[in-house]
């Protein structure tokens, strides 16, 4: 009976430890990125690794439920995952889900349903692959050249997107400039041959012609344009870059950080809040820093730097950056946006991984 009784507590002992080697030798979940909740506690100690890996979960968790591509998520992505390791494994997938993305449109010839398709989506996600090309390989690829050529067919005689989705909500669905300037940033790492295609002048030439007869009406449109003309050559005077920066430099807050309803001119925000009681946010810190940076202001410029110890002080235990809607409560789908744009800020001011 003793025996017995030993033999069963080995058996239980061996049946511990197997177990579990047993059950995690299966298929793993994939990391969740989690809700943008106001409440997530700040991280105890700033890790840029910690926001690329959010960042990584969210784009992919992006793809797996909405198998589309948008600005705020898996788009801007797509511009910070080859700033910060173009030869990653992460970065490879997330460039085949946009090229396939854009193929079923443009070459399968599917049919646009909702948002799906639509052509703020398309010219878009052409040009943050036209970022990520560069930044990844250097080059264009044929599929972001025959998505090129697409968009330029749907851009409008007067040289914007006018079919782009303008539903209020800022900073990528509130006008046309946006996606001109964005276009304008990937016009100027396109490679000379293929600028010089009959579609690509005549798209280009309808840029230059809707910026020219349609100036920047807020700090969030000139930063664009500081961004758009690091790569475009002749798109701003030297003039107007050094302007346009020390405006931006101007709305930074005692605290250190910048506010989205400043970038917009006092409009970006809910009917409901009172401008001058907005906090700092996390969007317009690590874009206003990103697009000084693209402007030639120096890395240790003092103003960057406190932008840069308001960020550190400001990110969450996901590695994410909060930002409240500008909009209405619910997602916070900003958050994101203020996610890639934090790491890129980061990055143009020398940090590593």
């Amino acid at each position: 009976m003793r025996l017995h009784t030993r033999l069963l507590f080995m058996i239980l002992a061996v049946a511990v430890l197997v177990l579990p080697a047993l059950v995690s030798s299966g298929p793993q979940e994939e990391p969740t990125a989690g809700a943008n909740r106001t409440d997530e506690p700040l991280v105890d100690q700033f890790s840029l690794q910690r926001a690329v890996s959010f960042a990584d979960a969210t784009a992919l968790q992006w793809e797996q439920q909405r198998d589309c591509v948008t600005c705020h998520t898996n788009g801007l992505y797509l511009v910070a995952r080859s700033k910060v390791s173009p030869a990653s494994a992460e970065n490879q997938r997330a460039r085949e889900f946009a090229r396939g993305y854009l193929n079923r449109y443009v070459v399968d010839k599917k049919t646009p349903s909702g948002q799906r398709g639509a052509v703020e989506g398309l010219v878009a996600t052409t040009c943050f692959l036209t970022i990520s090309d560069i930044g990844t390989d250097g080059k264009l690829s044929k599929d972001t050249r025959r998505a090129l050529d697409h968009m330029w067919s749907l851009q409008d005689e007067d040289g914007a997107w006018g079919a782009w989705l303008k539903c209020g909500w800022p900073p990528f669905e509130s006008d046309d400039h946006f996606g001109v300037t964005l276009a304008a940033v990937a016009a100027g790492l396109m490679p000379e041959s293929y600028r010089r295609s009959d579609k690509a002048k005549l798209g280009l030439q309808r840029l230059a012609k809707w910026l020219g007869n349609n100036p920047p009406q807020n700090l969030h449109h000139k930063g664009m344009m500081l961004w758009a003309a690091k790569e475009l050559r002749g798109l701003l005077s030297s003039g107007a870059r050094k302007i346009w920066s020390q405006e931006l430099l101007q709305m930074q807050r005692p605290d250190g950080g910048w506010r989205l309803v400043d970038l917009g001119a006092g409009k970006w925000k809910r009917p409901e809040d009172e401008a001058d009681k907005l906090p700092s946010d996390a969007y317009a810190t690590a874009f206003s820093i990103f697009v000084l940076r693209q402007a030639a202001i120096p890395a240790d410029h003092p103003q960057l730097v406190r932008g840069l110890e308001w960020l550190r002080k400001s990110q969450r235990e996901s590695g994410r950056w909060f930002v409240r809607s500008p909009k209405r409560d619910g997602k916070h789908y900003i958050s994101h946006a203020a996610t890639q744009f934090a790491i890129l800020a980061f990055t143009s001011c020398g940090e590593e991984l």
